[in-house]
């Protein structure tokens, strides 16, 4: 390859990666900002989960009702089930919204909602070992309650 080539190739690179950042919408800028803080609220839960002392039926459950519900977020939060037998295995379910908002395009603020549906399991004879995966969330489930639309269910993995 010649320098000139080289070089002409690089300015051109970077003139494309920098059109394309510039010219990206609000709502693609505000997408990895909002799927890192769902998935921020999951972790935040599981933390919480595998905390609870002494792991008992009773404080499990106090636990599972108690996750935060995203307080400064409308919609935030939702517990879709949970199952505390008296032993053995337990399974809690939360639909998490994240909404942010940021920036101004043609005089309108720019909101985005996005959804990670997650159950946690975990069994009562072995504290702290909670496990997290991914749960298809089920239809219903409530938006933000300022009436900005969730956009799209996300995944723990993204």
């Amino acid at each position: 390859m010649r320098p000139k080539t080289g070089l002409a190739g690089l300015c051109g690179a970077i003139v494309l990666s920098t059109c394309c950042a510039a010219c990206a919408s609000p709502a693609d800028q505000l997408r990895p900002r909002v799927a890192e803080a769902a998935r921020e609220h999951a972790t935040s839960a599981l933390h919480q989960l595998q905390t609870v002392t002494p792991l008992t039926q009773e404080t499990l459950t106090r636990a599972i009702t108690e996750i935060p519900r995203n307080e400064n977020r409308v919609g935030g939060t939702v517990l879709i089930r949970k199952d505390v037998p008296a032993g053995g295995k337990y399974t809690a379910q939360y639909a998490f919204v994240a909404l942010i908002g940021d920036g101004f395009t043609g005089g309108a603020y720019e909101q985005l909602a996005l959804r990670l549906c997650v159950t946690y399991t975990g069994d009562l004879s072995r504290p702290g070992a909670v496990e997290m995966a991914d749960l298809t969330c089920p239809p219903g489930l409530p938006g933000p309650d300022n009436g900005v639309p969730v956009e799209q269910e996300i995944k723990l993995a993204g």
